[in-house]
């Protein structure tokens, strides 16, 4: 035995409480020794006694390591172990539970019998429920810089008959009906909150690219009107150079 075990054993052996100190002590006065070769034996552990690594063993094949835990503090009261040790001497010693976490076979489900996952009860939704949190048609909210209105149009990613869609749309579309196709509605003054009829106008994609290149948003308001309109002229002007035919006077 280690000094550890040792002290152990002598003290339920003749009902003394000696120390790991008193007895490596008593052991060198009378130059006892061992008999053994230096070093420790494979799986030896320095906080836990072989009884209490039997108890482990013993108990972990019908406890999971939580109530194993619990069990150990209550059988060894004057050595309290936290989980955590437990667990990882469990795992050091490679001690199996002989579990494999599948239900054993001829196992009942506690669902047995009922539709779904679980049985009707009185917090299930009933139909025509209304959520608390609903909000109603005209609610507006702010979503990466730009306004969003709740509006009663379908929505193309969730089939949902209202959805958010940006304000400055809703209110080109009203005016001017539907957005065609490779167009898009942007702010005259560049200023993303402000959706008024007037500060609204519909570009091409070709439009937006140069209007980008040429940093529209930075630019003065006096500037803004001029820098569109060379804007227009500039992809008009690819536009009819781009049909033009091969070898055709310009």
């Amino acid at each position: 035995m280690r000094i550890p075990e040792l002290t152990q054993v002598f003290n339920e052996r003749f009902g003394l409480k000696k120390t790991d100190g008193q007895i490596r002590s008593c052991l060198k006065n009378h130059q006892i020794t061992c008999g053994r070769k230096p070093g420790f034996p494979a799986g030896y552990s320095f906080l836990f006694s072989r009884r209490q690594e039997q108890f482990i063993r013993d108990n972990y094949t019908r406890l999971s390591q939580a109530a194993l835990a619990v069990a150990f503090n209550v059988k060894f009261m004057d050595e309290q172990k936290t989980a955590q040790q437990i667990i990882t001497f469990i795992k050091r010693h490679h001690i199996k539970s002989g579990r494999n976490g599948c239900f054993e076979k001829g196992h009942v489900p506690a669902n047995a019998g009922t539709k779904g996952l679980i049985r009707p009860n009185s917090g299930t939704f009933k139909k025509g429920n209304i959520p608390g949190n609903l909000k109603p048609l005209g609610t507006e909210r702010i979503n990466k810089g730009y306004i969003e209105v709740k509006i009663a149009e379908r929505n193309p990613h969730t089939g949902f008959p209202t959805r958010y869609k940006c304000k400055h749309v809703v209110l080109w579309e009203q005016i001017h009906g539907p957005v065609p196709k490779g167009f898009i509605v942007i702010f005259m003054d560049g200023e993303k909150l402000h959706c008024v009829p007037g500060n609204l106008i519909l570009i091409n994609r070709q439009e937006l690219l140069r209007l980008n290149k040429h940093q529209y948003k930075k630019m003065p308001d006096s500037v803004k009107p001029s820098v569109l309109a060379l804007v227009k002229l500039e992809v008009k002007t690819f536009e009819l150079s781009k049909n033009q035919p091969i070898g055709a006077p310009p």
